[in-house]
């Protein structure tokens, strides 16, 4: 049952990849107007250039820099629906809780000594 981790090295322990998204705490993070903007579509569902810059009160050029940050960051989408180009919020999805590599590189090393005390 060898799972190459018995050879001595311990295994790669690159931090798991995290999908583009939206997390809850990233609201927290964020400077006031992105935040806002996030919480204002994320009641909406989405909502057009115009009425994100109806909301900010701020000007074209600005609105479009937040934006394009937010899509950047891939909290936001741009989605064509009805012919018109909205923004909709991305989402994180849930991420699965992963057992640590080291957790599993103790695991068979115990097992390995578990054999060869009790052949």
């Amino acid at each position: 049952m060898d799972k190459g981790l018995s050879n001595g090295r311990l295994p790669d322990l690159e931090a798991p990849k995290l999908s583009a998204g939206l997390q809850p705490s990233d609201l927290l993070a964020l400077p006031e107007p992105q935040s806002n903007v996030l919480i204002w579509m994320l009641r909406r569902e989405a909502g057009t250039f115009v009425e994100v810059l109806a909301f900010l009160g701020r000007g074209e050029r600005e609105t479009h820099a937040l934006l394009a940050g937010l899509h950047d960051r891939g909290f936001m989408h741009e989605i064509e629906l009805r012919g018109e180009r909205r923004y909709r919020v991305h989402m994180a999805s849930k991420r699965r809780r992963a057992l640590s590599p080291i957790l599993w590189y103790t695991l068979d090393e115990d097992a390995d000594q578990e054999r060869k005390e009790h052949p």
